[in-house]
């Protein structure tokens, strides 16, 4: 068997190619959709991609896997499980196959097994790899991870359903306890997501693990070896992390179908009238270029979206529904890789890039920011309000005393919570976030927004007072 897996750090997610020598035929599962990787590596290996499989209806990324199936002809296989609000609709221009618990594709020598893994979502499948009879490896998609389980909270959380969490962690436990019988306990596993992914909580860095390490050392395993289902429930539904709002629209869109794309996504210099365009709001901005780069100057409520290993996650967070995208670029190919993973969220509507220095300066400002000392000094004088963006375990490990709680993945929905009439330090863990958020404020005329370059980490290593939700302040001044 060829077994390939390709991830990306960003959304800190694995796609796989699987292909059978024998017959050159290829499957990939949960692409993304930049499909010229899946494209390329099929041909280095001498292998033709005729089928194309997903794993559940995804949540975190738009799929690649109905665009992928037509540009090859492959044939798209989705799961045939769970209940009619979980069934995929929008294929009729594809071929497609369904598949059901124990039913497999077929590649040659090498084959796939499909088996049932609900819980993080009702129709979830898990893959079981063969190689001649013999199971060799598995798919788990965002069933299982290293060191932990995929959410079974998501479908309350994204709006898609209502005080479904608790059953859903039940069918997660009943899905534990069928891998343990189905699943060989000492092949490799290979999840869906790594450390990063907002799809778990505290999974772990590895790209994969085994059963029976799962089971040695996972915290949910305990309750499942015991036949403790209501701890195993509590346990797995407690401190999950925010839902980011952009959830429900990937989840709606890769269930009911979105418009295909014909061809790549490179987009090209744009002429200098958009900036006009931009400033009176027919589209947003997006500034890639790094926090001190944008601290200086960057053009009057554009988005601080810096190109790192968040870029795709954190433009979930923070951009509307698909409006019209300008990129504004430093140097090299930015705008090339900011709009590739833009397509993994679902904007396609980058209408161009300019770099920065196209920008005429009577249009620029710069984003207020300030340091730890600046900060504590207006803290302990009541200057200003804080405003922790940080995701509810952070604030649980301790923030600064009085702050406001919104965190960065909700805080377009909260925006009409947050005060306009006084100065408003926004901080997170070390600051990055903490800019974007401020970005965000401005344009949305919250003026009086501050970063806090360093942020929390900067404000702990100077030993300054932070409270908790349990114990309260520690030596507050």
């Amino acid at each position: 068997m060829i077994f390939e897996r390709l991830y990306d750090s960003d959304l800190a997610q694995s796609s796989f190619l699987i292909g059978c020598p024998d017959t050159n035929k290829a499957l990939v599962v949960d692409p993304r959709r930049d499909l010229e990787p899946y494209v390329e590596l099929a041909r280095e290996h001498g292998l033709t991609i005729t089928d194309v499989a997903e794993t559940h209806i995804h949540a975190d990324y738009l799929s690649g896997g109905r665009e992928l199936a037509r540009a090859t002809g492959a044939t798209f296989w989705f799961s045939a499980e769970g209940d009619e609000s979980w069934q995929y609709s929008g294929l009729d221009e594809l071929e497609t196959k369904a598949l059901h618990d124990g039913e497999r594709i077929e590649l040659g020598r090498c084959a796939v097994e499909a088996v049932h893994t609900p819980g993080h979502t009702p129709e979830h499948l898990s893959f079981l790899l063969y190689d001649e009879e013999q199971v060799i490896a598995g798919l788990t998609g965002d069933f299982l991870f290293v060191g932990t389980l995929g959410r079974p909270d998501l479908i309350d959380a994204t709006g898609l359903g209502q005080n479904v969490s608790e059953k859903a962690a039940k069918a997660l436990y009943a899905s534990a306890k069928r891998a343990i019988d189905r699943f060989p306990h000492d092949v490799p596993l290979w999840p869906g997501h790594g450390a990063g992914s907002a799809c778990g909580k505290s999974i772990g860095a590895l790209p994969t693990t085994t059963l029976a390490i799962e089971l040695a050392s996972a915290p949910w395993a305990p309750y499942v070896q015991k036949g403790d289902e209501q701890g195993f429930i509590q346990h797995i539904l407690a401190e999950q992390p925010e839902s980011p709002t952009y959830f429900r629209r990937m989840k709606e869109e890769n269930r009911d179908g979105f418009e295909l794309r014909d061809r790549s996504a490179r987009p090209s210099r744009a002429y200098p009238h958009l900036i006009q365009r931009a400033l009176s709001g027919d589209m947003k901005v997006l500034d890639l270029r790094p926090r001190d780069d944008f601290h200086r100057a960057h053009l009057n409520n554009s988005l601080h979206l810096p190109l790192g290993s968040h870029f795709a996650t954190w433009s979930g967070w923070v951009l509307p529904e698909r409006e019209p995208l300008l990129l504004i670029t430093g140097s090299g190919n930015e705008a090339d890789r900011a709009a590739a993973s833009l397509l993994h969220i679902g904007h396609d509507n980058v209408v161009g890039f300019l770099p920065f220095e196209a920008l005429p300066d009577a249009e620029l400002t710069s984003q207020p920011h300030l340091g730890v000392k600046e900060a504590h000094q207006k803290w302990r004088k009541k200057e200003a309000t804080f405003l922790d963006v940080r995701g509810a375990s952070e604030w649980r490990e301790g923030y600064i005393p009085g702050a406001l709680h919104h965190p960065l993945p909700r805080l377009t929905t909260e925006i009409d919570a947050i005060p306009r009439d006084r100065d408003l330090i926004v901080y997170c863990g070390s600051g990055a976030r903490a800019a974007v958020a401020t970005s965000l404020l401005h344009a949305h005329g919250i003026t009086r927004a501050i970063a806090f370059d360093g942020s929390m980490g900067a404000w702990n290593e100077a030993d300054l007072p932070t409270e908790t939700p349990q114990k309260g302040a520690r030596a507050a001044e």
